[in-house]
């Protein structure tokens, strides 16, 4: 055998120190280490408000305000949550320096917020912002919301908007009636020939319809309590709207609708009226195909 061989099976040839044990290495000395730890007790990042400016523009700045945010609401402080969510949106909107992209779960919070201290002012301005206008997620944060601020035009045309998105969401027609009762609740002018009690009730008979045939499988024993209660809420609300028929509204649309003045709908869209109607009238989804409606789950 050759002296390569002698080395070993594969013929390596180490120095002997490789396996000799280094010098340990010097202990951490923890008392020098520059840094404090945050405290883990309830609210612990409550501080941060007081220079919400600069926390924004830290690496986990946003996450940490947003918690801020989460915390006040969550303890029904919704002035303080109000006031951290506006900040929030402001540098995040503002500030080029900030890294954050967008502010719509924000804004969504800051309208709830709003909304609870009866802050409409604010609640107003932040419906009218244009910047999350294509976000469906908040269509029907806008449509709930819009009526607390008067502006019914706003918030049909939302519901139409978001109806054309997700065409077997019920709760859409609900919040249509919901529109046209309070329009007519607030409205110090009686009208000879109003409409918004047909538009009410026709809603509703729309919102009905979409929830039954969308496929709820109540063999479940808690999709069936879920689907029997839900049903029961809009039965209540259609009869709610007992005083309107939806065949008036469609007879008087089909006539020309002649004399719109006296039909309280002046505040309305046009476009949005004709657009309601053609809905009625066509009663697509009645032609759907039984693969195409999908599951409550899926809405």
């Amino acid at each position: 055998m050759s002296d390569q061989e002698d080395d070993g099976l594969f013929g390596f040839n180490f120095d002997d120190d490789v396996f000799v044990t280094k010098e340990e290495k010097e202990p951490i000395q923890v008392e020098k280490i520059d840094y404090e730890a945050k405290v883990e007790t309830d609210g612990w990042f409550l501080d941060k408000i007081k220079n919400l400016d600069t926390v924004m523009l830290e690496q986990h700045g946003p996450n940490e305000i947003k918690s801020i945010i989460d915390y006040h609401y969550l303890y029904k402080q919704y002035d303080e949550a109000l006031t951290a969510a506006l900040g929030f949106i402001r540098v995040a909107t503002t500030n080029k320096d900030c890294k954050v992209n967008g502010t719509k779960e924000i804004s969504e919070i800051a309208m709830h917020c709003a909304a609870k201290v009866n802050r409409l002012d604010i609640l107003k301005e932040l419906l009218n912002n244009k910047s999350h206008t294509q976000d469906t997620g908040l269509y029907l944060v806008r449509i709930k919301f819009f009526p607390l601020v008067g502006q019914y035009t706003e918030a049909l045309n939302t519901c139409i908007i978001y109806h054309k998105e997700r065409k077997l969401d019920y709760r859409v027609w609900y919040h249509m009636a919901d529109i046209f009762m309070k329009s007519v609740a607030r409205d110090t002018q009686t009208y000879k020939n109003e409409m918004r009690y047909n538009l009410a009730n026709l809603a509703m008979v729309r919102s009905i319809h979409i929830f039954t045939i969308s496929r709820w499988n109540t063999r479940i024993e808690f999709v069936k309590t879920r689907f029997e209660r839900e049903l029961k809420v809009l039965q209540d609300r259609l009869e709610l709207t007992k005083d309107g028929n939806a065949d008036q509204f469609a007879d008087w649309m089909t006539k020309g609708h002649p004399n719109v003045s006296e039909t309280g709908l002046d505040e309305f869209s046009w476009e949005d009226i004709e657009w309601i109607f053609s809905d009625w009238a066509l009663r697509q989804d009645l032609e759907l195909m039984e693969d195409d409606v999908k599951a409550v789950k899926d809405m």
